[in-house]
C-alpha cells in the first residue's frame, strides 16, 4: 500500500551537501525516506555528497531508513542537535551507518565539516 504524504520536510541544498529538517513527531519509514532521497537524487543525481540532519524538531528515524533508505553516492552523514537525547539516539544509529559519521551540536559546525570534507 503506498502512502501519500504531506511536506514533512525540508531540504536546502549546497554544491558539495544537503541539510534535511524532518518536522516535529515524524516518524521516518522507508517509504518516507524514499520521498526525500528522490528529491535528493534530482539535485545531484550521481554526483557525491553529504548529508546533515538538522534534527531541530524531535522525531523517530526508523532503522531501516540507515540499512536501506540512503542513497550509494552520499559519502557522509552528519546529525546536528543540541540536545543529549538526539546525541544519545544517534550513537546507536551509527551502528546501523557504515560511511563517515559526525555529530555537532550546531549547524553551522556540520556545514564547515561538510565544506571541507571533499
Amino acid at each position: 500500500m503506498s502512502e501519500k504524504f504531506d511536506k514533512f520536510y525540508e531540504l536546502e541544498f549546497y554544491d558539495t551537501f544537503v541539510v534535511v529538517t524532518v518536522y516535529k513527531d515524524v516518524l521516518l519509514t522507508l517509504e518516507k525516506a524514499s520521498k526525500i532521497r528522490e528529491e535528493i537524487k534530482l539535485h545531484f543525481k550521481s554526483q557525491d555528497f553529504l548529508m546533515i540532519t538538522y534534527r531541530k524538531f524531535q522525531h523517530e528515524v526508523v532503522k531501516e531508513v540507515f540499512q536501506q533508505g540512503l542513497p550509494q553516492n552520499m559519502k557522509g552523514l552528519a546529525i546536528v542537535s543540541e540536545e543529549k537525547t538526539e546525541r544519545d539516539i544517534a550513537l546507536q544509529q551509527q551502528k546501523l551507518f557504515d560511511k563517515s559519521f559526525a555529530f555537532f551540536s550546531t549547524l553551522e559546525e556540520a556545514k564547515s565539516w561538510a565544506e571541507g570534507y571533499f
